[in-house]
């Protein structure tokens, strides 16, 4: 597919303290099962937002907690059921695992998936299925000491159905999982493009001075602003991509490779766009189109790509 190496080294990832006893752990490059997690240490205990995809992933992103603070983490929480950020639920023994009541279902439902066949290579290692232990929806508050971390769902479908924040009001700093890619495409597949729009509305709102996506390098400041608009601009193109497609009667594919990505072009897995058409089409026009399902939506992102699989360094 390219000069890559066949996996991007665990070394890259990037331990930054975005606030006081506030870290987030960026892994480059952000692409396919390279996701973002983040840790709040406390006097006593650590929380963690989000686990990894594989096995030395997850140990490396443990051995980086414990070379901040010795203090156990007692509490894990999974933004999402994604596999790149919940695998590694299992190497916290000693935690809660919290999440969304969709999250957990889903998760049931699907155990730990084979991903072979579209990520070939892949070390995975010896992962052990870990489903979260406490769930909820609307809102909840975990307490870290005298700091709040505020969890809350959107109550709609975004990127997936049981998606969350994590909000630090304190020092203004939000996680949001994968409701950003940031220098990335924008995945809507198991979820909804107008409601990933929508999103990013509540995100914004928070008025937070650091966010922390799910793949990508955190930002803040005047970075917000544009990062977001970035997002929203993808999302609208694919949105009038999928109106022309439907009036022209090309299916996702064709309309997929019809289109011309022009600046979002430069972002990481441009295949997606085929997997969001499918997500597009479904909205724009849900007594005309019948979605075909994740595998078909999956092998026209292959087909966009040439036959490739889709690039994962993982």
């Amino acid at each position: 597919m390219s000069g890559h190496a066949p996996h991007a080294a665990v070394e890259a990832a990037q331990l930054s303290e975005v606030a006081p006893g506030v870290y987030s752990y960026v892994q480059p490059d952000g692409t396919w099962f390279i996701n973002n997690m983040g840790f709040v240490v406390g006097t006593d205990s650590v929380i963690s937002i989000d686990a990894t995809s594989t096995e030395r992933r997850t140990r490396a992103y443990i051995d980086a907690i414990a070379s901040v603070t010795p203090n156990p983490v007692t509490i894990l929480v999974n933004t999402h059921h994604h596999a790149d950020h919940t695998h590694g639920n299992y190497l916290f023994a000693d935690a809660t695992v919290v999440s969304h009541t969709a999250c957990r279902e889903v998760m049931v439902a699907a155990g730990i998936p084979d991903y072979s066949a579209v990520f070939p290579g892949v070390d995975w290692g010896s992962l052990q299925f870990r489903a979260p232990d406490v769930t909820f929806e609307g809102s909840t508050v975990l307490h870290l000491g005298d700091r709040r971390i505020e969890l809350s769902d959107l109550g709609f479908v975004a990127h997936t159905d049981g998606d969350i924040l994590a909000w630090l009001p304190d020092c203004r700093v939000l996680f949001c999982g994968d409701l950003i890619f940031h220098g990335g495409t924008p995945f809507a597949l198991f979820g909804s493009v107008s409601g990933t729009l929508d999103a990013l509305d509540v995100i914004e709102s928070y008025g937070a001075d650091v966010i922390v996506p799910g793949h990508g390098p955190h930002f803040g400041g005047d970075d917000i602003a544009r990062v977001l608009g970035e997002q929203r601009s993808y999302l609208r193109f694919v949105q009038d991509a999928a109106a022309e497609g439907i009036a022209a009667g090309r299916s996702p594919l064709e309309q997929a490779q019809a289109s011309d990505l022009g600046a979002h072009a430069r972002y990481t897995d441009p295949e997606r766009l085929a997997g969001n058409l499918h997500v597009a089409y479904r909205e724009a026009a849900p007594e005309g189109y019948e979605f075909p399902g994740v595998p078909q939506a999956i092998t026209d992102m292959v087909a966009y790509n040439g036959g490739a699989m889709p690039r994962c360094l993982a």
